[in-house]
């Protein structure tokens, strides 16, 4: 009606709230079809901040307002809205009197008719249509009527087609909701555009772009490596919803390929010059695995040994595992970021390889990925756990069993989540990629450990007990996933034509308040945890005392920025 509503001390601090997010979201979002119960695969619940009674802001769903919803891709019919109060009396405007109350209904129009979801907490509603009319419903007798707004003859410009209602721009929009201090829903840009010859930034992150097509896509201006990694991420509220829901997501275009392309610069060398370190790992894993006390009892002073590659395959081989023959999944290194800034041991000959990760001792202690974490893992602090190259040896290297990470780590958490950045493109899984495969939903399922403990026939049998086993391949350069610690996933083997090996880096944090257990170097003895990663945190696990809040340089708090560690 041309009020200024949102200056108006009629409402509520709440329902303003509301109606600036309504607004915001009624433009891009349209309700799901009527055979969609909230929360199904196809449909959607859409969080957003709102005002707590105590006047804090929270990033829950709203207790209040909750409906379901999925993405529109046509724009010819934008939406009506109007907000009425239920009285006695009729139904009147909601600017007319303060609400206390409010309810969400959205109706859907199909062939069979109207149809909608409906959540009544007591006296308000909203009523949402594609067509240019006003749905209304009675309070007391529960029928429907439509009303149609008288049409308005106004000239065509650019024979366009007439709309009863004025689509309100994306600026109307972002001025309403700053209007009452909250920030604008941002408008994610597609990476999937045919190439254009003016200069671009490539440093899109959209959760819903196909990386097929990104290969023609000539980067003309590529942002410096400082200025993204202390930028702010914009994660879409699609993608929290699908890490929370499935326990895995996929950023696309999260880094600039080439933010990549120097990590792979800088970890092959360095991996390449402490290769027997990876296989005096794989070494220790089965010795302390073996059914041999002594091999178990011994195991560290064993694998310190060996001097070569070559003895470390030939103690493989005498334990029953074929180096060669795909009995390996990968090798593994831990910890590159800390090789940069390791000057304990000055006469070691990789020093110079270790002062060249600069790339990567910035990118494990950024700000931009801390932040997503925070925002993924919806924790305040974060903590930076350890890093990882994965080397997949082409036409060696056998499948990653089912695992999961959380159960390899020594904290007592459900809050962790690990990034992997493929180093290269990784095709589709019919064409050979070899990306991670995930079991949606298995973070959340609690009776797998508790009734099948972390071994046994059910594990075979992943994919008929969840919904499905999904994957984000193909993968392009700058492409990244997340998964949470508990998520069990795994990876095939490599292809026996393959004739390049692939590399993947991992980061992993953890929530900053998470405590060490009792016995994390003890994990096999209780029959419950995994030696594979003890190399990643033997070195500074057993001076924290456990069950408390600590802090560590090796594995430092880096968010949020004000209470980071000091590692210089």
């Amino acid at each position: 009606k041309g009020e200024d509503w949102s200056s108006s001390t009629a409402y509520s601090a709440k329902m303003k709230q509301t109606i600036a997010i309504l607004l915001a979201h009624c433009s891009y979002w349209t309700s799901a079809s009527s055979t969609s119960q909230p929360g199904s695969a196809s449909s959607l619940l859409v969080p957003t901040s709102w005002q707590s009674r105590r006047g804090a802001v929270t990033q829950n769903p709203s207790p209040y307002c909750t409906t379901a919803f999925r993405r529109s891709n046509s724009k010819s019919a934008p939406p009506c809205f109007l907000l009425s109060h239920n009285t006695r009396g009729g139904r009147r405007p909601l600017w007319i009197q303060r609400p206390t109350t409010h309810s969400v209904a959205v109706p859907i129009r199909d062939e069979s008719g109207y149809s909608s979801c409906h959540r009544n907490d007591n006296r308000f509603s909203l009523f949402v249509s594609r067509t240019g009319g006003i749905e209304e419903t009675s309070s007391q007798s529960g029928t429907r009527t439509k009303t149609k707004k008288p049409k308005k003859k106004r000239k065509n410009s650019g024979g366009a087609k007439n709309n009863n209602v004025r689509r309100m721009k994306k600026s109307e929009i972002d001025d309403l909701v700053r209007g009452i201090g909250l920030e604008p829903v941002v408008q994610q840009q597609s990476t999937t555009t045919k190439p254009s010859t003016k200069k671009t930034k490539a440093f899109v992150n959209n959760a819903n772009s196909d990386p097929s097509n990104q290969h023609d896509v000539e980067e003309k201006e590529s942002p410096s490596v400082s200025s993204i990694l202390q930028s702010s991420p914009s994660i879409s509220l699609e993608t929290q919803l699908q890490y929370s829901r499935y326990g895995h997501a996929v950023l696309r275009s999260y880094l600039p390929p080439s933010i990549v392309q120097t990590l792979r610069s800088e970890l092959l060398p360095h991996v390449a010059s402490r290769a027997i370190l990876a296989w005096r790992q794989k070494v220790e894993v089965q010795l302390s695995n073996s059914a041999d006390n002594y091999h178990r009892e011994n195991a560290q002073s064993i694998v310190q040994n060996l001097a070569s590659v070559e003895e470390c395959q030939e103690m493989l081989e005498s334990l029953g595992v074929d180096p060669l023959g795909g009995d390996l999944p990968f090798l593994q290194h831990f910890n590159s970021w800390r090789a940069a800034d390791n000057n304990d041991d000055k006469d070691n000959d990789n020093n110079k390889s270790s002062s060249a990760l600069t790339t990567v001792r910035k990118l494990c202690l950024s700000s931009y990925l801390a932040q997503t974490a925070s925002i993924l893992l919806d924790t305040p602090t974060v903590r930076l756990y350890q890093d990882s190259l994965f080397h997949k040896r082409a036409g060696i290297d056998g499948w990653t069993p089912w695992h999961s990470d959380a159960r390899m780590a020594p904290f007592d958490t459900s809050r962790m989540i690990t990034f992997w950045i493929p180093l290269q493109y990784v095709p589709k899984q019919e064409e050979g990629g070899t990306g991670l495969l995930f079991a949606d939903g298995s973070h959340c399922d609690f009776a797998l450990p508790y009734w099948n403990g972390v071994d046994g026939a059910e594990y075979d049998r992943l994919e008929q007990r969840y919904d499905g086993v999904s994957h984000h391949m193909p993968l392009d350069l700058g492409d990244v996933t997340v998964h949470n610690g508990w998520t069990l996933h795994c990876a095939d083997a490599a292809d026996v034509d393959a004739v390049e090996d692939r590399y993947a880096f991992s980061v992993t944090y953890v929530d900053g308040r998470a405590e060490v257990r009792e016995g994390a170097l003890s994990l096999l003895e209780t029959d419950k945890g995994d030696n594979e990663d003890v190399w990643s945190f033997r070195s500074w696990v057993e001076e924290v005392e456990p069950r408390t809040e600590f802090r560590h340089r090796m594995v430092p708090v880096v968010w949020p920025s004000e209470q980071r560690d000091d590692l210089e």
